[in-house]
């Protein structure tokens, strides 16, 4: 037993431990939710991903493959039964995750995925209104809408000081006018969650989001920023020229936007990202050793690519734990776990970098010419391991001079 399937036995084992004060009956309930999402997934993945071996070479991921998500029921995995979704959590989130990107093997597809699951979950569902609730939730659950969080610009980053667009009221509406970078699924979303400046208060920015709709007047794509990875994940970049949007199409607290939406953003997604990087990493090992075949590696070397097929469930365990954080969080609208979950994300970043570099040592030292569908998998890994790698680095000082304080 191996993949995504021993992690799920493990993560079992695990819960059962911890089910000290919760009820057996509902935990066991989403453990075969998580469960059998996480199959369906796996077979969706086999059918439609792993024999499409050309989905790399697309700057956008296909519309078939897409839609085909919310046709096989895999949408909507954090979202409320009574809208629609599945009434999974953040586990069943990254236990479906590991198994597309162990299945599938192509890591921008599971960005994709996993980017709208987030958003889905973790902004909407979270600070809609109930109008909003009603509008837009049952869409997200069928797949039948994209949404795109847009936070960074050119040339500032997610940094809040630099930020510039604004939305200004203008009776009962906001006219927004900017330009934001980076959006993951820009190109293919019919909804854009735009942070802005709407106030300043003693001389500090006051951020709030507007919803706004892919076809609202003054709002433009632009090419942003060249990614050359992950692909067929897409990415844009956005102009906004006097874009007119409802009052009522605000999300969340006015004002209070940044702390609200943009940090917790942030460290869900470093923190969810070990799950689909266990998958990639599982799937990169089972590719290398049917490329390499048996009898080519000595004993030393068979024992090493023992130990890092081992790797990924350790990884795997870390994503589950801080997923179990994540969703203690939502439950009690609470962020107390904010620092843990940051630490279990960055030891995931660390632990997904050292076994990169032992796989990479691996296969040089057997001499294997990776083929093209290989030698792409470990570039969308590397790179992705080095995304925000500046604002980890800041994050590990922190660390390290809480603990000479300490």
């Amino acid at each position: 037993m191996s993949g995504p399937k021993a992690s799920f036995f493990l993560f079992c084992l695990y819960m059962m431990r911890r089910m000290k004060n919760g009820d057996p009956i509902y935990a066991s309930k989403q453990q075969t939710l998580r469960r059998t999402l996480a199959m369906r997934m796996e077979d969706f993945a086999r059918a439609h991903i792993a024999p499409r071996t050309d989905l790399r070479d697309h700057d956008i991921i296909p519309d078939d493959l897409w839609q085909g998500f919310g046709a096989a029921g895999l949408t909507g995995i954090g979202l409320p039964k009574e809208h629609g979704g599945h009434g999974g959590d953040y586990r069943a989130i990254v236990m479906v995750a590991e198994a597309l990107a162990a299945t599938g093997g192509v890591k921008g597809v599971v960005t994709s995925w996993m980017s709208r699951e987030i958003v889905a979950r973790l902004q909407i569902l979270r600070l809609c209104n109930d109008s909003q609730r009603a509008e837009f939730l049952p869409k997200l659950a069928l797949g039948e809408m994209t949404p795109c969080v847009a936070i960074s610009e050119p040339g500032a980053g997610a940094h809040p000081k630099h930020l510039k667009t604004t939305a200004t009221r203008d009776g009962d509406d906001y006219i927004i006018n900017g330009e934001k970078a980076y959006l993951t699924n820009g190109p293919i979303a019919d909804l854009f969650l735009i942070l802005a400046i709407t106030g300043e208060e003693n001389g500090r920015k006051q951020f709030s989001v507007l919803m706004v709709p892919r076809d609202a007047p003054g709002l433009e794509l632009t090419e942003g920023v060249k990614i050359d990875f992950l692909h067929p994940a897409p990415h844009c970049g956005l102009k906004l020229t006097n874009v007119r949007v409802s009052a009522a199409n605000m999300l969340g607290p006015e004002g209070d936007a940044f702390p609200a939406i943009s940090l917790p953003m942030r460290r869900v997604e470093d923190a969810l990202a070990a799950a689909s990087t266990a998958g990639a990493l599982h799937h990169e090992l089972a590719q290398f050793a049917k490329e390499l075949g048996r009898g080519v590696l000595d004993d030393d070397d068979m024992a090493e690519l023992g130990w890092l097929a081992a790797a990924p469930v350790g990884l795997s365990a870390m994503a589950q734990h801080a997923a179990e954080l994540l969703d203690l969080e939502h439950d009690h609208g609470t962020d107390s776990d904010a620092d843990e979950i940051s630490n279990i994300a960055a030891a995931a970043r660390d632990w997904s970098r050292l076994q990169q570099g032992r796989i990479g040592a691996l296969i040089d030292k057997s001499g294997l010419v990776a083929s093209t569908g290989l030698a792409a998998e470990r570039r969308d890994l590397e790179k992705t391991l080095g995304i925000a790698r500046s604002a980890h680095v800041i994050q590990a000082r922190r660390r390290a001079a809480a603990l000479m304080d300490t």
